[in-house]
């Protein structure tokens, strides 16, 4: 889901530097996760897609902790996929 944002991007400009470019504002949602700051990182989606695998690892089926994951990966993919997928619509109707 995450990779929507880049791909919207991509079929967007159609410029290999744009692309490489805009994985630059991920990289603090990766480094503002409770990987490596307490907790109080709650807006970040990525801390519960961590939290998730964490649980599974440690707890096995922890449903909350899973539940929280997957709801993190649908909220970012309700806002990536549909500007991919009309970036692809407008990719292609350009020819």
């Amino acid at each position: 889901m995450f990779a929507g944002f880049p791909y919207a991007i991509a079929l967007k400009t159609g410029n290999p530097a744009a692309v490489n470019s805009s994985f630059l504002p991920f990289f603090p949602f990766a480094f503002m996760t409770t990987a490596f700051v307490p907790q109080e990182a709650t807006y970040n989606p990525v801390t519960y897609l961590l939290g998730t695998l964490r649980a599974l690892i440690q707890v096995g089926r922890a449903w909350d902790e899973i539940g929280r994951g997957l709801a993190a990966v649908a909220g970012v993919g309700l806002i990536s996929m549909p500007l991919a997928f009309a970036s692809l619509r407008g990719r292609v109707s350009r020819g």
